[in-house]
This record gives structure tokens, C-alpha cells and sequence, in this order.
């Protein structure tokens, strides 16, 4: 069980956020932990948008666990065999969930390889170890 601490007084002034559904929650925060529990909080929302904007378009599914578990997109996803997350990939994946920040990436790769699918989309912010893509 989680819980949940309050740090002001003023509880009007307190939103709850949104959350996805406990199943997609457990597929967004095992990807953020298998793909970037080493990376700031920046970074591990990143990755977290990218699934969810993936879930955006009409190439990848419309959850969140279809699009992490979609063949042949997430390396763990291939010999995975527990779900695995901690407290700070749950907070990054709420963040995200609930960002109202522009960014629009679909694809990202550690900075230490250039894959060959790389080269049909547009490079943009390097956060961490990743690079983030937008399609053109």
C-alpha cells in the first residue's frame, strides 16, 4: 500500500493527480525501471512519455502494456520474467501521466549506439544516457 504525505496545510489547494490503471502503471513503471532506473527524474519521465505518446498514434496500441510489450520495441521486454519497480519510477510515471509539457518524442536510444531506425526521424533532446527522436 502506498501513502501519501501532505506538505502544505492548505489541503483546498491540494489536486490528486490522475493515474493510469494499476495494470498500465505496472507496464509504465517496469519499462522506467528496466530502461532507465539509473536516469534523473527527468529522464525517467521522458521515457515514460515516449510510451505514451506512442499510445497516441495509430501505429502502436491504445494501452500503455501493448505498446511496452509490442514485439521487437523494448529489449527487456524478450526474456523479462517479473514485474519490477520502485517507489521513484511510480513517481515518474505519474508525472508524466499527468505533464502538460510539450514533448513529443516517440523513440529513444542509450547515447553509446545509433540504431538504424534512427535515421527516419529527427533527433532532438539528450537527457541522461538517452537520446530522444520525434518522427518528421
Amino acid at each position: 500500500m502506498m501513502s501519501l504525505v501532505l506538505l502544505s496545510t492548505n489541503i483546498s489547494s491540494f489536486e490528486v493527480p490522475n493515474i493510469p490503471k494499476l495494470k498500465d502503471l505496472e507496464c509504465l513503471a517496469t519499462n522506467v525501471y528496466r530502461e532507465a532506473r539509473s536516469e534523473s527524474f527527468s529522464g525517467q519521465v521522458a521515457v515514460t512519455k515516449v510510451v505514451l505518446n506512442r499510445m497516441k498514434m495509430k501505429e502502436y496500441p491504445k494501452t500503455a502494456c501493448g505498446v511496452v510489450f509490442q514485439p521487437l520495441q523494448f529489449s527487456w521486454t524478450s526474456n523479462w520474467k517479473e514485474v519490477k519497480y520502485t517507489l521513484d519510477n511510480v513517481n515518474a510515471v505519474v508525472a508524466a501521466y499527468n505533464s502538460t509539457e510539450d514533448f513529443k518524442a516517440t523513440h529513444y536510444h542509450v547515447k553509446t549506439i545509433k540504431p538504424s531506425w534512427s535515421k527516419r526521424l529527427k533527433e532532438g533532446v539528450t537527457i541522461g544516457n538517452h537520446t530522444f527522436y520525434l518522427d518528421k
